[in-house]
């Protein structure tokens, strides 16, 4: 977090009155500055020093609907290092890139290296997610213009291998979007794909895990259908939007096509026929905007600047779907202020400015005189379910051919930052400057494999009468991702009442009196026998924070019961760096704190180092990283 500016009064001395009244205005005045500056909340444009230098197109221009729609993000940390990567996809004028997050503000471009530079295609809509449950970020990439998708497994050494053949999924419809999920909650993670291909036939949308990474298309089983006159699906995102813990779909199409699929149970699902009014559904964000305890589900459609649909557009803008509670919804987009957002297309809810009440955000463009320079809108939360667009204000209306939207804390500094991938032009990346004025908290949860990020998971934070939901999600926000943890601004809160983590299949777990401006980390405990009871017959390895860390972390763990314990701290090479417990300990919570140094007194080295509790009866290991 960036260090905010600290006034005291000056100490009290013998001064003439003259003196005196000078040397207090120039403390106000200090003060006042400081104000200002500390109400100061702007977006910096900082793709170049990023090293993000490269730009989308094709060779001959984007003359097809799937290139000039085509594009996308995906962002994820592939190597498991504390910070967040980029991939993106180039067009056919060069090869795909794979941005390594160094961890000092800046990028370096490895994709050749890591085996995914795919070159001389037309890719589309990439997506981290473990597929196979080895707890590494594998890496699926859509494709359109006759390239099929691709999928690349996660080596866990900064490599990838291509398993595109083996993994069995394929199409020859245009790929633009891919959400995944456990819709049949078996264990592992599932996905579906979007074609807007135009027309009718058996895409093969809906693809099962079948846990030897291989999958199969189950359209037909699943009941997906109304596909097969004209399939017009462009973002899928899956969300239990009637809170029975199964992951619902939801669907943002073109042409009046959005469409709400809710999960049986059983491993089926059931169209639900609502307030689906968008005509032109494209970009879409689900999340609790306003703070009730359910999610609600944003679609980016098309607007005219001046408000009057001309030249047969037809057009009204977005619509904002509020969840009444059981899952189904209202229409609330004049009630929230989100409707003129010109040409929508990738679009994110995102607590900018850490107040707790998420903003919203969504990239613009088309290639006609009326949409051609429309700029990115922001929609700041006023807190009350209500909003005001202040983009130009922010810095933030880049009047790019927007399609890919992603909201990531880059320089894990506490604030999100921006990330614009454009068609046909350079990308953009903003830094948030400002936002972490207001204090924050992150929660990342690491699963029981083969869900190893445990997709579905809720997170509630409470403070006062206030409580913020997430449920992490695998999903899209038109052919581009957020990175798989919830962010939550905490306003001038300091610590956080409850934080509670309902993981997939009901087991819940509570922490306490949780101070802000750190990253939780958290373990999934072992299975319970009563789904939604608390409290486990394991140990729990609860919390390191922060981590990444510079000079010192504090670990906190919780013994089921009295047992000799040890906690240890190695390099990867396996090799004892500290011992931090080596005894009999009782029952209960034991709170340990690390400086970053070894048994001999030395500060270690920056880089990656495990955390082992071992006890008779259970080992639990947890990744640590030094960025000092």
């Amino acid at each position: 977090m960036r260090s905010k500016l600290a006034l005291r009064p000056p100490a009290p001395c013998r001064l003439g009155e003259r003196t005196l009244r000078l040397t207090c205005a120039v403390f106000f005045l200090l003060l006042s500055g400081a104000q200002a500056r500390a109400q100061t909340w702007t977006f910096t444009d900082v793709t170049t020093s990023a090293g993000l230098n490269y730009q989308h197109g094709y060779v001959g221009g984007a003359i097809t609907m799937p290139q000039i729609i085509g594009g996308g993000v995906a962002v994820g940390d592939y190597d498991d290092d504390g910070f967040d990567d980029l991939f993106l996809v180039r067009g056919d004028i060069g090869s795909n890139l794979l941005f390594r997050n160094l961890g000092n503000g800046s990028f370096e471009e490895v994709a050749a290296l890591a085996g995914v530079a795919s070159s001389g295609i037309s890719c589309a809509g990439p997506v981290f997610a473990d597929y196979d449950g080895d707890g590494w970020l594998d890496l699926f990439v859509g494709g359109v213009e006759g390239t099929g998708p691709q999928m690349f497994r996660n080596l866990g050494d900064g490599t990838f291998n291509d398993a595109t053949s083996s993994c069995g999924i394929d199409s020859s419809f245009d790929t633009f979007s891919a959400a995944f999920a456990d819709h049949d909650r078996d264990g592992d993670l599932d996905v579906f794909l979007t074609h807007w291909s135009g027309f009718g036939g058996t895409a093969n949308h809906l693809w099962r895990n079948n846990g030897n990474g291989t999958f199969s298309a189950i359209d037909f089983q699943a009941g997906i259908v109304g596909f097969d006159l004209n399939d017009l699906s462009f973002t899928p995102n899956f969300a239990d939007i009637n809170n029975d813990m199964w992951p619902d779909l939801l669907i943002a199409s073109d042409k009046q096509a959005s469409q709400v699929f809710l999960n049986d149970g059983d491993g089926t699902f059931t169209c639900d026929q609502g307030v689906y009014t968008d005509e032109n559904g494209m970009g879409g964000s689900v999340a609790d905007y306003d703070n009730d305890g359910d999610l609600d589900w944003f679609v980016s459609s098309i607007w005219e600047a001046d408000g009057v649909p001309d030249g047969g557009w037809g057009v009204s803008g977005n619509r904002m779907y509020r969840n009444l509670g059981n899952g189904t919804f209202e229409d609330a987009t004049d009630a929230a202020g989100v409707r003129a957002g010109h040409w929508g297309w990738g679009s994110s809810f995102a607590d900018l400015n850490n107040d707790g009440h998420l903003d919203l955000l969504h990239v613009n463009g088309w290639p006609h005189p009326t949409f051609d320079t429309d700029p990115a809108v922001v929609f700041v939360a006023n807190g009350d379910a209500t909003f005001t667009e202040r983009a130009l204000e922010l810095g933030l209306a880049d009047t790019g051919q927007g399609r890919g939207v992603a909201c990531f804390d880059y320089d894990r500094d506490g604030d999100l930052d921006v990330f614009i991938a454009n068609n046909s032009q350079p990308p953009r990346l903003y830094r948030n400057d400002g936002g972490n004025e207001q204090n924050h908290l992150v929660v990342r949860l690491n699963g029981l494999a083969p869900n190893t990020q445990a997709i579905g998971a809720r997170i509630y934070v409470t403070h006062g009468s206030t409580t913020q939901m997430r449920e992490l999600a695998c999903g899209s926000n038109f052919l581009s991702q957020n990175p798989v943890e919830a962010h939550f601004g905490m306003g001038q809160v300091l610590q956080a009442d409850e934080v509670r983590i309902r993981w997939p299949g009901g087991y819940e777990s509570v922490l306490t009196g949780v101070a802000v401006n750190q990253t939780l980390d958290l373990d999934q405990p072992g299975v319970s026998s009563t789904p939604g009871a608390f409290g486990s017959a394991l140990h729990t390895l609860e919390s390191v924070v922060p981590n990444p860390f510079r000079l010192d972390t504090r670990i906190r763990f919780r013994l089921a019961f009295d047992e000799h314990a040890e906690l240890k701290v190695y390099d990867t090479a396996g090799r004892l760096v500290r011992t931090l417990a080596d005894e009999h300990l009782p029952a209960g919570q034991h709170v340990i704190q690390w400086n970053g140094k070894s048994d001999a007194g030395h500060s270690v080295s920056r880089g990656i180092y495990l955390l082992r509790l071992h006890s008779h009866t259970q080992t639990i290991t947890r990744k640590l990283l030094n960025i000092r």
